[in-house]
Parts: C-alpha cells; sequence; structure tokens
C-alpha cells in the first residue's frame, strides 16, 4: 500500500510501529516453515510417520492464518488510533519556533487514504477467513446429514463431529471480528462547537 508522500502515520507510534514489523516478520517465517514441511511432506509418503506429517502441517496452516490475522489487527490499530487522534484534534506538532505545539490537522487526501487501507486490510482478511469457516461449515451440514442416517453408535459419533466442527467455525468467526474491529468506529469533533458525534457504522 502506498499512501501519500507526506503523511506517515508511523510517525505518532514508532512502537505500534515496530510492534506490526515484528508480526509481519513472525508471519512470514511462519510461512516459510509451512512451506518447508509441503515439500517435506512428499518424502514422508507411505513413511510410519506419514499422519504425524500431515498433523504438524495443518497446524502449521493454521498458525500461518493466525499470524496474518495478527499482523492485518496490528496494521488496523495504527492506522485507526491515528484517524481517530486526528479527528479529535489529538495531533500536536512543533511551531516554527519550537517553543509550542499546535494542532496538526488531517487533510482529505490522508483520510482517504487510511480508509482505503482499512477497507483492504478487512478485505484481505476475510479472503484469509472464508476457507477456514467455510470448510467446518460444510463438515458440519453433512454431518448432521449423515447423523439422520445412521443409527446407534455411528450416529453419536457424527454428531459429536457436527458439534466440534461447528464451535471450530465460531472460533474462526470470532477471531475474524477481533481482527478486523479492533476499535470503535472514529469520532468526529466539529470544528466550531467542539462537540462530538460518532460516525455510523455502514
Amino acid at each position: 500500500m502506498t499512501g501519500t508522500p507526506d503523511f506517515d502515520p508511523f510517525a505518532f507510534g514508532e512502537s505500534k510501529a515496530r510492534a506490526t514489523r515484528t508480526w509481519l516478520i513472525a508471519t512470514g517465517a511462519q510461512a516459510l516453515i509451512t512451506s518447508a514441511l509441503l515439500i517435506a511432506q512428499r518424502f514422508a509418503v507411505g513413511k510410519p510417520y506419514e499422519d504425524h506429517v500431515r498433523m504438524i502441517i495443518c497446524l502449521g496452516i493454521v498458525a500461518t492464518w493466525s499470524l496474518a490475522l495478527r499482523t492485518i489487527r496490528a496494521r488496523l490499530l495504527e492506522l485507526i488510533t491515528f484517524w481517530q487522534k486526528a479527528s479529535m484534534g489529538l495531533l500536536k506538532r512543533a511551531s516554527e519556533s519550537g517553543c509550542h505545539l499546535i494542532p496538526a490537522s488531517i487533510n482529505r487526501e490522508s483520510e482517504l487514504y487510511i480508509k482505503g487501507s482499512i477497507r483492504r486490510l478487512r478485505i484481505i482478511a476475510a479472503g484469509l477467513t472464508i476457507p477456514f469457516f467455510v470448510m467446518p461449515m460444510i463438515c458440519t451440514f453433512i454431518s448432521v446429514f449423515v447423523f439422520f442416517q445412521k443409527s446407534g453408535l455411528s450416529a453419536e459419533n457424527w454428531f459429536s463431529c457436527a458439534c466440534f466442527m461447528l464451535f471450530a467455525a465460531v472460533i474462526v468467526a470470532g477471531y475474524f471480528h477481533w481482527a478486523i474491529v479492533p476499535l470503535p468506529v472514529p469520532v468526529r469533533v466539529h470544528p466550531s462547537t467542539r462537540s462530538i458525534w460518532r460516525r455510523r457504522r455502514k
């Protein structure tokens, strides 16, 4: 993502910028490890530890997905925090004399960049989450369907599988919501009355 030449949201929070870079590095490292495991799986075909390798790969994929959403959340926190501070008039910059601070307003172009970045990050997060949500839901419906076709112990096993898959889908949805909605909607301060009103969610 590229912003305006004179706009740098990291300038108001270097610690948060470092935190985002740390999460991004961790995500990249986990993705490389998972990719190496996928390659190593070819050599495990037909071996006694083949199932163990597949289980580790599944855990690696989930870990990569979790870290990717955590990185997106960290970036969203930076952008939304900056937007809120700018909207409430809390950003300050040094005067020409350097003796005092004066309000630093955000221009329209920078605000559009922040809004667009937030929207794109949430779309990316949704794209990463859909497979992890859809697959458990499909397995839930299949398990429920088979449950009504079976009887006895087999039916109980399928019902347990349906409950587990539904629980997994709920966890994925909760984690997704936690990642893309890290803060309340930014507020606006009216320039004349200084009164605060909250922008409605779309």
